[in-house]
């Protein structure tokens, strides 16, 4: 190869070189940008996990602060019920107890309870009381009014019991990011018939000791049925439960946060406590089913 040939291909080079220098460059990753610190698990390791969660907490009693929205998504206005406060008594799997009192004065709101077929609420305000079958779906024009004391069962609790004993039902696993966070997620899928179904699913917060930091439960549509997230866990009794817990329900369009100032669990609960009978002289409340809504 000819001299002439070496310094053209020598100069082609430095250009080639200054090009890429010229958009090339080094530069720190800015702290809140960065990845934090997960831990690792198996697949086994965490099915086992989710399975002795699933069965650790029988009774659960507790006082809390609530913060209540609904109309947001589909109504023209938004109604929000801030810094309420609340009791919970519950003794699984269906027993629940659950009461709303105004701040300060801790005058009763609403108290409801159910034993995972009827539900009852007492609406001392109004002097009213409702009684509801809770496998029929209302749709109050009032967001809030379709709250029922199962949708909190449900979304207190992490069980997978029923998904694991059930082989029609396989879960799916997978790894995920989110911002700075990574995630171990399961979803639950139902594989019986023709199509398969979503069920739901599990987020496991690798950044938070693999604590279940978000619960997805969907429909036979599809549709996200509710969205749960569990924040701030702490220990009782060597139980991990979280301190706050937002519940979305898109599809009733109302969002529920629950911060306990105090929870007890696995502590023997009276068979009283979920009696709730119809005060004297109040009105008796039929709900209103989607049905019924449609028609009018």
């Amino acid at each position: 190869m000819g001299k002439p040939v070496k310094l053209r291909i020598v100069f082609v080079l430095a250009l080639l070189a200054a090009q890429f220098g010229c958009i090339s460059r080094t530069r720190a990753v800015p702290m809140d940008q960065r990845l934090l610190p997960a831990e690792t698990s198996t697949r086994a390791e965490l099915i086992r996990s989710l399975q002795v969660k699933s069965g650790q907490i029988q009774t659960l009693q507790g006082t809390m602060s609530l913060d209540v929205s609904g109309g947001g998504l589909t109504g023209d206005e938004i109604t929000e019920y801030r810094q309420t406060r609340g009791v919970v008594v519950i003794e699984r799997p269906k027993q629940i107890l659950f009461k709303v009192q105004a701040p300060i004065v801790g005058t009763t709101i609403a108290t409801m309870v159910s034993d995972g077929q009827e539900y009852r609420v007492s609406v001392p305000l109004k002097n009213r009381f409702v009684v509801g079958d809770e496998n029929i779906p209302t749709r109050e024009k009032t967001a809030i009014l379709n709250l029922k004391p199962q949708h909190i069962v449900r979304a207190l609790f992490v069980d997978v019991t029923s998904y694991l004993n059930d082989p029609q039902v396989k879960p799916l696993f997978e790894e995920a990011t989110l911002g700075t966070r990574r995630f171990y997620v399961f979803s639950f899928v139902n594989i019986a018939g023709q199509d398969v179904r979503l069920l739901e699913r599990l987020w496991i917060d690798r950044t938070q000791h693999l604590q279940v930091s978000r619960k997805q439960i969907y429909n036979q549509e599809g549709k996200v049925e509710m969205d749960v997230e569990y924040l701030e866990y702490r220990s009782d009794n060597g139980i991990d439960f979280p301190n706050g817990i937002v519940i979305q329900r898109p599809i009733e369009d109302f969002t529920l946060k629950m911060t306990f100032t105090k929870a007890t669990v696995n502590e023997k609960v009276m068979e009283s406590a979920f009696v709730l009978e119809r005060p004297p002289g109040s009105e008796l409340v039929q709900p209103k089913t989607e049905a019924e809504t449609r028609q009018r």
